[in-house]
Order: structure tokens, then sequence, then C-alpha cells
């Protein structure tokens, strides 16, 4: 028993002597039965197992009833015969065999690896006859260890062919013995045969060591990861910017700290170079944004000055329609005056000659003579005078229109007719023949003031550039209602046209092919502000050149903001 002793624990000793009857009670007995691992006693001679324990039945599937008094073999265990043989005659040899690997078939056919020592011991003290078997199942222990072994390994197989330069290093205490790829090596410098294993302060890598305090302080406070940006030292000396992220992964006995290396030197350096651009981008940009303000200070300053000129080119434009008002004015109360005035002039010479015949003797026919013509002559005087009372009094609707722009319901061939008879010199004096076919029923509540100086600069617009002078022309006003309410005046020439490439910049301001011949260029803006200001319409143009010009408006009867109705005729 005394090699027993040395070879088992203290325990297996004791279950051993409470197996065999020993003098020891019946504690040891229980201890034997009760122990996890797989205990059998077998004899030398013939492989008879003597007695079997609970962890036996547990391990193996069997009965101990059914192993006690049967020759091991017989139970069919040992899965390799080859491991039996070789652990039976290292026993045999050494007398004990110590954490031999095995692997045991269970009762039900399932294989598991077990851990197995054994000893020889002999009862009467004399050879050995007889064996004492203690074995554990290690299948899971095994299993755990084999995929730790490949976690590992395949871990390792990423580490180094990692493309980005890594570094790990474990410790329990203190961080030692750092491992580096070989994307490291490539990018320190360093020799992976002299260099691997040496921490990065015995390779002098870190050129502040307050980042290398600040990497460790990672691990010590327990956070799980943190990224830095340090310099770093190559072998060679020169020096780069690195971001050193660190990844912490803690075990119950210890710690493992990987970390990995980004070069940023260019990336940094671009960075500052899009940093300084860009300042030089917002100088760039501020000092553009002052000149920019300047100039729009300017640009208003010169707009300011050119609405001015403009408003003093309209209120131009309007004394011309003025002047031309007058002189329609003036012309046409030539004709009724200056009759009145030539048969006044005949009734005063008729009058001094009625006074000399009453002084020389006055005939009855003389007398009746006299009344008769004088009666004619007041009728004349006043027929005139009634055709003078009713120009003043068309001319005066006209300018309150055009001077006031108040809204009231009008005939639109009233104020057409009124249009061309302020315009009867100039168009007489042109040879153009205006005619007016435009429906006496056409009632607009709008603005006739307005409406008059749109068809004036039309009419004016046609005289000056649709005709050469001299030459025979017609122009027409042609009116007619719609069912929406909306009325379409087309005022048409059959002059020379106008150029494609100047159709879609009449309506310009300032624009015309008459500067310095009587044109401001301010007529058809005017006409295309009104027509879609005041009066709520529309314009359009279509000509073509040697056929003459049509100008399309179409205008609603009733004027946006104007309260009341119009009828529309039948």
């Amino acid at each position: 028993m005394g090699l027993l002793a040395r070879l088992l624990p203290t325990p297996v000793t004791r279950w051993l002597l409470a197996a065999l009857g020993g003098a020891h009670d019946d504690r040891f007995a229980r201890v034997f039965h009760a122990s996890p691992d797989w205990i059998v006693i077998t004899r030398l001679s013939d492989s008879m197992v003597l007695d079997a324990n609970h962890g036996f039945e547990q391990i193996s599937g069997y009965q101990a009833s059914e192993a006690i008094g049967k020759p091991i073999a017989d139970l069919n265990i040992w899965h390799i015969p080859e491991q039996r043989a070789r652990i039976v005659a290292e026993l045999m040899q050494h007398g004990t065999v110590r954490n031999a690997l095995a692997v045991a078939r269970r009762r039900d056919g399932q294989l598991r690896d077990f851990m197995l020592s054994a000893t020889l011991w002999s009862m009467d003290g004399t050879a050995p006859s007889h064996a004492v078997w203690i074995a554990r199942d290690v299948t899971e222990v095994n299993a755990a260890a084999a995929a730790l072994k490949e976690s590992e390994a395949r871990f390792i197989g990423l580490f180094d062919h990692a493309p980005l330069p890594m570094c790990y290093a474990v410790s329990s205490v203190g961080f030692t013995g750092t491992q580096w790829n070989q994307a490291w090596f490539d990018s320190f410098g360093f020799d992976p045969k002299s260099d691997q294993g040496k921490s990065g302060l015995e390779l002098n890598i870190w050129v502040n060591p307050e980042d290398r305090r600040r990497v460790l302080e990672i691990a010590q406070l327990n956070r799980t990861h943190g990224d830095i940006d340090a310099m770093m030292r190559r072998k060679d000396g020169t020096q780069r910017l690195f971001t050193v992220s660190t990844r912490v992964f803690a075990e119950p006995d210890k710690t493992l700290l990987v970390s990995i290396y980004i070069d940023i030197t260019e990336q940094r350096s671009t960075q500052l170079q899009i940093e300084a651009l860009n300042s030089q981008l917002e100088a760039r940009v501020t000092l553009r944004t002052a000149q920019l303000q300047t100039a729009n200070r300017e640009l208003s300053d010169t707009l300011g000055s050119l609405q001015l000129a403009k408003d003093q080119l309209v209120q131009s434009e309007k004394l011309a329609a003025l002047g031309s008002l007058v002189a329609g004015v003036a012309h046409e109360l030539n004709t009724p005056i200056g009759n009145g005035l030539t048969v006044a002039s005949s009734l005063e010479f008729r009058a001094q000659e009625f006074a000399q015949l009453v002084e020389t003797g006055l005939r009855r026919s003389d007398l009746h003579k006299f009344v008769e013509d004088t009666r004619l002559a007041a009728e004349i005087v006043a027929r005139n005078l009634e055709r003078a009372g009713q120009l003043v009094t068309s001319f005066k609707q006209v300018a309150v229109d055009q001077t006031s722009a108040q809204a009231r319901l009008f005939s639109l061939h009233a104020v057409a007719s009124e249009i061309l008879l302020t315009l009867s010199a100039v168009i007489r004096k042109s040879g153009v023949q205006v005619t007016v076919d435009i429906p006496s029923s056409i009632m607009m509540r709008s603005y006739p003031g307005p409406l008059g100086q749109v068809l004036t600069n039309l009419i004016n617009n046609a005289l000056l550039h649709a005709f050469t002078a001299g030459e025979p022309g017609s122009m027409s006003l042609v009116a007619s209602v719609n069912d929406k309410d909306m009325v379409t005046l087309r005022v048409s020439d059959t002059g020379k046209g106008i150029a494609p490439d100047n159709l879609n910049r009449i309506f310009e301001p300032f624009f015309t092919t008459k500067l310095g011949q009587g044109g401001s260029g301010l007529g058809l803006h005017i006409v295309h502000n009104i027509v879609g200001g005041a009066l709520g319409g529309q314009i359009a143009v279509a000509s073509t050149q040697g056929l003459g010009t049509t100008f399309t408006l179409t205008l609603p009867l009733v004027a946006p903001g104007v309260e009341g109705e119009v009828q529309l005729p039948a």
C-alpha cells in the first residue's frame, strides 16, 4: 500500500482500503462510490473487475454489477486496442500511468475521450497482484480546447495576413511579448526575425511617450476601445502620423489588447491643404461678395438712373401724345371755327352794306335779302360752333381719360373713334387709310384712358415704322367678343412687316429701329405693360415681312379689380 499511497491522492487510498475491507469505516467506501471519476479495481492475473464505483456507471453506461466478476476486455470499452496495449505495457513496466489519453466506447456505442491514470499494488506486500484504474471524461474539455486552438489559429492567420499594420499583447499583470504582423514590419521597417516580441517601448516607436500611456490607459480603465492620433517613429528615424485604433478583450485571467496602425500622414497633409484652400476660398468668397455688393449697389444706382431716364422718356411719350392731341384738336377745330369766322366776316360786310342802304334808301327787296343772308349766316355759324363744341367735348373726354386713368363703362367703338379723331391730322398727313370695324354694342367696364394710349401708340408705331413716306397703305381696327367675357381687338397694317430677329424684342424697353429718327423704344414697351397690367389682358404680334403686321389684344370686358358687369352683345 505504500506505493499506492504515493501514486494516488489520499482519498483514493482510503477508497481502496474501504473497498478491500480495511480497518477504516464506511465513510471511505461512500466517498469511493460518490466520486464523479471512473474508479475500477482489476486483478492482474485475468483482468477480472473486482469493484467499480458509481462514476464508472455514469461514464461507461454499464452497471457495476454487469462489470464485476468479468474481465474488463469483455465489456469492449477500449475503442483503440493499441492504446490499451500501450497503457498496459507502461503500467507493467513502471508500475504506474499518469494522465494517459484514450478513447473509450460507452455501452450505447458513443465514443468519449478519457484521461486515464493507473497503479499496481499488492495485497500481501509481495509482487503486485491488482491494478487501480481512475478515468475522467474529458470529451467536452478536449472539444473546447480544440475549438480554442482552432480559433487561435484562425486569429493568428488573420492577424498575420491582415493588410493593415497590427499588434497584440496579452497581459495578466503587465503587457509583455508584443506580437507584430507582417504589414506592421513592412510599414515600420523593422526586422521580424530580430524584433518580433519586442514592445513598442523597446523598439522606440513612440515619438511622444504620452501617446503610449494613453493607449495603455484604455486597457487600464477597462474601456473596450479607443482611437488616438500619434506621431510614430520608423526604424530609419522618419516620423509618420498614425491613427492607433485599440480594442480590448478582457477574460477572467488575462487581457488581450489589439491595436491597428493606420498611416494618415498624407491624409492629414491633404486635410491641412484642403483647410488652407477652404480658408483661401472663404477669403476669396468674402472679397468677391464685397465686390458683388459694391457692383450691386452700383448696378442699383444705374438701374435707378435708367428708371429715372425711362420715366422721363415715358413722360416725353405722354407729352408727345399730348402734342399730337393738341395738333389734332387744332386741326379739327380749325375747320368749323374757320367756317364760322368766314361767315361772320361776310355777315359783317353785309351789315355795312345794309347800313349804307338804310342811309341812301332801303328797298323792301334789300331788306328781305339782308334778312335771308343773316339767317343763313346764323345757321352756318351755329352749325360750325356746334361741331366745334362736339370736338371740344370729345377731346376733353380723351384728355380726362388719359390723365385720370379712371375706370368707367364705355363703348369700345367710341373710344377707338375718339382716338382716331385726335390722330386725324397725323393720319391724314401720312396718307394711310384707317378703317374701324368695331360693333357699337361692345361695352367695356375698364380704363378708357390707358386703352386709348395703347391704341395711340400702336397707330403711331405703325405710321412711323410700317410705311414708307409717300406710299399708300392701310390700317384696320377690328374687334369681336368671345363667349368667355373677353374681347379680341386686332390692330393690323399692310406695311413692310417686322424682321424675324426683332419679333421677340419689340416689347423690350428702349428697343427701336428708328433711334434718332423719332423713335424712343418705349412705345410698345408701354403698350405691353398697360395691356398686361391695368387692362388685365394679353398682347401678341404676328408679322410677315412685306405683307404687314397684326397686334392682337385679348382683353376682359371687365378689368381686374373693377366692380360691375357688362351685357354681352347679342
